[in-house]
């Protein structure tokens, strides 16, 4: 993995016979994600075909995708910019995915397979090397591999992919909230684990709940720059 310095770009290696285009948008994806490319940053074509070392084609296709997912704003003649995060779009992602995982842990537990409970339990130590580390990036890697497992145990890997396209902001705000809450996610994760291994199911909708709460995102979003948001948290927060 290579971090290129002039646009703090992490860039993954290219898997084998993977587009190029296809690359591109991964990488690009990840970093917007991961907030290595900020909210309403400009970005270009010719700084990011510079960048990653392959023609402007490829990053041209990869920012319509973009575009299409809602991560970037293409203006014609200009320089693209990182969408800024929409806190109403996030809140619905947020929402989706409440209803969603409280019906999949269920489902998942008390019946998974010998194989998938290792997983979980892998990915449950992988998060405290990541708290060790103080590596976040891995640790909101490693935060929806866990939950995409369970989806996966379950045979609704599909439904996994569906929430994350739609949940590409709340992605975002859990990117700010895991350097604050590590602890406390990472204890949640474990009680998830503990329900599913057990099949003691009347815990779900409490630790769901707490799990998938607004309550540190609507604390820490006042610690970065207005413009990162479609509207200032600050007024939202006066006006209600």
């Amino acid at each position: 993995m290579v971090v290129l310095e002039k646009l703090k770009v992490e860039v993954s290696e290219q898997e084998k016979n993977q587009p190029i285009h296809q690359w591109v948008y991964q990488v690009l994806r990840s970093n917007i994600i991961k907030l290595h490319l900020k909210p309403a940053q400009r970005i270009s074509e010719n700084e990011i075909s510079e960048a990653l070392g392959v023609s402007r084609t490829p990053v041209r296709e990869a920012f319509i995708r973009l575009a299409e997912d809602g991560l970037i704003k293409i203006t014609p003649q200009k320089r693209s910019i990182v969408s800024p995060i929409d806190l109403d779009q996030a809140e619905e992602a947020r929402f989706v995915r409440l209803a969603l995982e409280k019906t999949v842990i269920k489902e998942a537990s008390g019946r998974l397979s010998e194989f998938d409970r290792a997983e979980l339990l892998t990915n449950i130590e992988t998060q405290h090397e990541c708290q060790r580390l103080k590596d976040y990036d891995r640790m909101l890697a490693a935060d929806n591999d866990f939950h995409r497992l369970i989806f996966r145990a379950c045979g609704k890997e599909r439904s996994w992919h569906f929430i994350k396209k739609l949940d590409f902001n709340y992605d975002r705000l859990r990117a700010m909230v895991i350097p604050i809450g590590l602890d406390t996610v990472i204890r949640e994760h474990d009680r998830i684990r503990e329900i599913i291994e057990t099949g003691d199911i009347d815990g779900v909708d409490a630790v769901v709940d707490s799990h998938l709460t607004r309550a540190l995102i609507d604390r820490v979003v006042y610690d970065y720059p207005p413009q990162f948001f479609t509207e200032d948290p600050r007024i939202r927060r006066g006006g209600a």
